[in-house]
């Protein structure tokens, strides 16, 4: 089958690998990701049944015993920029993007040094365009090829690669396609990442954008696929979902005010530690705080609904270091933020900050083990806490409003 070029390009610095080479951007990575909204589209369809999910993955992507039936490679690689060349984060406001980039990307410099030097990791510069060829192995059914191109279309319009994706970096978009052939309904058109207006009329992330609206015919076609997969009923109605999936447990938010990536990961990053810490000066008598840290790490409350945005979390007051995490048994785990954050647009001046949520469950229920700790205390975050926490904020994007209450330092 002869190859499909799509050009790409980078949205956002892409940081990938884990050392200071970087490994620019990989094959790995990106089926990691359409991995990742493969699952999330085939959620809609088979629900809490993994077993299944994972059956249906493994025939698209591969797996253990089995080729993948979709080939990818990269030509032309991108080439990796050194940490000087990171001057976004000297610019004013610049340590707003460091604050996205957390602590595994960034350690804070002395304020005489230049503040690249902080940065850990070599990236992909923001707007370096690329190649990706892609084809199908002898035999693939266009149900699956079909479905590939939809976890690749899902992971460009909505998701990203590396390192803090969920904090806007890592972002990628289709600007081309060329050659080959397209399996099922896709046409290049389709496969293009969309523009403004798409994100506009956003209020969830649905499955129903142009040739994605038969993702359940392709899924109930897959030799993996019971014989009643097309016709199942929504299988989340009345329930949180347990993994990111997409439909009617997401929202969606389009901040106005259009500007260059960097100016809206500057905004994202400012609104973002405000949202999160949201007892000012006044109130505490420096810095400013969360709640949870005088409520709970220096209080008798159990009730910790910061966790909803994701653990674990570090809390260090120059003497005194607490970490809240979840736990199975004594194994230390990650709950990734349902919150996720992303640039979008065709036109490098004017694009603006996208915003969605999984409202899926904080944990799952049925899983006893599971427990958010500090130290030996045991910490409540419910559903209802990430729901709120995330209306909360893609509520305030949308009407272009702001957390900050002040400027502390």
């Amino acid at each position: 089958m002869p190859w499909t070029t799509l050009a790409l390009q980078t949205t956002t610095p892409v940081f990938n690998g884990h050392d200071d080479e970087g490994a620019g951007i990989r094959v790995p990575s990106l089926r990691g990701g359409m991995r990742y909204w493969f699952r999330a589209l085939a959620g809609t369809v088979v629900g809490d049944d993994l077993r299944l999910l994972a059956a249906l993955e493994h025939e698209v992507f591969g797996g253990t015993g089995h080729q993948s039936p979709v080939v990818l490679r990269i030509p032309d690689p991108p080439r990796t920029a050194d940490r000087a060349e990171a001057r976004f984060l000297g610019v004013k406001g610049g340590e707003h993007i460091q604050y996205l980039l957390g602590q595994g990307l960034y350690e804070r410099t002395p304020s005489k040094r230049p503040a690249h030097e902080g940065l850990t990791r070599s990236f992909v510069a923001a707007e370096t365009d690329f190649h990706l060829d892609l084809r199908f192995t002898p035999g693939t059914s266009e149900a699956a090829a079909s479905l590939a191109l939809a976890s690749l279309w899902l992971l460009c319009t909505y998701g990203g690669i590396g390192a803090r994706v969920r904090k806007g970096f890592g972002g990628l978009r289709i600007t081309g396609v060329s050659g080959g052939t397209l399996p099922g309904d896709w046409t290049p058109d389709d496969l293009l990442t969309p523009g403004l207006a798409y994100y506009e009329g956003l209020d969830r992330l649905t499955a129903d954008h142009g040739a994605l609206a038969r993702h359940r015919t392709w899924l109930a076609a897959l030799k993996a696929a019971p014989d009643d997969l097309a016709t199942r009923p929504d299988p989340w109605r009345g329930t949180r979902p347990t993994y990111p999936v997409l439909g009617q447990h997401t929202a969606a938010a389009l901040r106005p005010r259009p500007a260059t990536w960097p100016t809206l990961l500057i905004t994202a990053g400012k609104e973002w530690r405000h949202f999160r810490a949201s007892e000012g000066p006044s109130e505490t008598g420096g810095r400013i705080h969360t709640p949870e840290y005088r409520k709970v790490i220096r209080g008798n409350s159990d009730h910790f609904p910061l966790g909803a945005l994701g653990l674990p979390i570090t809390f260090y007051d120059g003497r005194n270091k607490d970490t809240v995490n979840v736990r199975n048994g004594a194994e230390h785990l990650r709950r990734a933020s349902p919150v996720w954050l992303r640039t979008v647009g065709t036109d490098r001046t004017r694009r603006q900050l996208f915003s969605f949520a999984f409202l899926g469950a904080f944990l799952p229920q049925d899983d006893k083990e599971l427990r958010v700790r500090l130290g030996e205390r045991t910490l409540q975050v419910t559903d209802q806490d990430l729901h709120d926490r995330a209306m909360t904020w893609l509520d305030t994007m949308r009407k272009g409003g702001t957390f900050v209450r002040t400027d502390p330092e």
